[in-house]
Parts: structure tokens; C-alpha cells; sequence
């Protein structure tokens, strides 16, 4: 496997056939689904894997994680494949998240899968609420209002050079302390950790 040996960083040599599984698995739903850009597959350990599993030295002592709009599965699937427990993969999608299925099955790992959209979940509450690529900060604090326990909640969302504009356009509904963490896969990519979440009255 021609791999970035910096994921070695966060996961055993033993871990790495199951994320080599998850790419085969990835390379043939692909087709029919479109769950990633097909140029990214090429580049798959430091394009998800390495990029997903960089977060891990954040989540801290967190016991329940939700993974909004999870998609093909990054970051919450690797991070599952890692090790780390009592991760929900939010996907509104069926047909990806039957994917999603088949790689815990393939992998063995221990993640819950939900079918619905964020804000179909509200008995539930979390304690890490991340997301890859999703959608725009603003929308992200909005859907994670649904499933966070008020200001005990921390974020952590991998975001783009325009990270600042929509910190800006987020500060206009909820006030937060954020800190930006460098991304070690992207020049210009940042992870956002945010907390202390609260809506401001108009």
C-alpha cells in the first residue's frame, strides 16, 4: 500500500488493511453513487484518511460524537475504523448510508448509522458534533443546534481559506470562542474548534 507514513502517526500498522478495504469498497459504490470527487480516490490516504484522522488529538475526552452529513463517511467512519467509539454517522441519504453499512460490516467497526436528516434527530444529544465539507459554518451551528447540549458541546469542523467569512456571517446568530488548528493535508484548510455556543436574541 503506498500510504502517507503520517497516518502512522494516529493508527497501527495492523489498522491500515481496513482503510485499504474501505478504498476498494469506495472505488465501486463510486460509480453508481458519486460519494466522492473520482479524482480524490487517487488520493485517498491523505485525501480522507490522513485528512479525517488528524482530528483525533482534539476530541478529547468526548463520549458521544456525531458526525453531521457523513457522506462517504469522513471524517466519522475513519475515525471509527480507528478505534474511537460512540459515533453516529448522520446521512440523510440511503443509498450511502447502505454503503456506510457495508464498510462497518467489512471493517468491524463499531459506529451507529443514522438515516435521517440532523434535524429528524432531536432525542438525542452529543458531545462532539463534527463535519467535513459539509456545508457553511452558519448552517452547521444551525443543525447542530438540534443535537448538542447547549454550551457543553465542542465542534470541530475541517473548513477552507474563506474560514474567516463565515466565522464573520456565524457571529451575526451565535456567539462562540473558536480556535483555528492549521490542517496538515491543506495549505489552505483549517480545522475550526468552536465552543460555547449561544444563540444571540434579536
Amino acid at each position: 500500500m503506498n500510504i502517507d507514513s503520517r497516518i502512522l502517526t494516529y493508527v497501527s500498522r495492523e489498522t491500515l488493511p481496513k482503510y485499504a478495504i474501505y478504498l476498494k469498497e469506495l472505488k465501486s459504490w463510486n460509480r453508481a453513487l458519486s460519494l466522492v470527487q473520482k479524482e480524490t480516490l487517487d488520493d485517498f490516504w491523505i485525501r480522507h484518511i490522513l485528512d479525517s484522522l488528524q482530528i483525533l488529538p482534539y476530541i478529547g475526552d468526548a463520549r458521544s460524537i456525531i458526525d453531521m452529513g457523513t457522506g462517504a463517511g469522513f471524517p466519522g467512519m475513519a475515525l471509527a475504523i480507528s478505534g474511537i467509539q460512540n459515533i453516529t454517522l448522520c446521512e440523510s441519504n440511503t443509498k450511502k448510508c447502505l454503503f456506510l453499512t457495508e464498510i462497518a460490516r467489512l471493517t468491524d467497526s463499531k459506529v451507529i448509522i443514522n438515516n435521517s436528516r440532523v434535524e429528524e434527530t432531536r432525542d438525542q444529544r452529543f458531545d462532539l458534533i463534527i463535519s467535513r465539507a459539509c456545508t457553511s459554518l452558519l448552517q452547521l451551528l444551525d443543525y447542530g443546534a438540534f443535537v448538542s447540549r447547549e454550551t457543553q458541546t465542542r465542534f470541530l469542523f475541517h473548513k477552507g481559506a474563506k474560514y474567516l467569512e463565515e466565522i464573520e456571517e456565524a457571529q451575526k446568530k451565535w456567539s462562540f470562542n473558536w480556535m483555528k488548528i492549521d490542517s496538515i493535508t491543506s495549505m489552505d484548510g483549517v480545522i475550526l474548534d468552536i465552543r460555547n455556543v449561544t444563540k444571540l436574541l434579536k
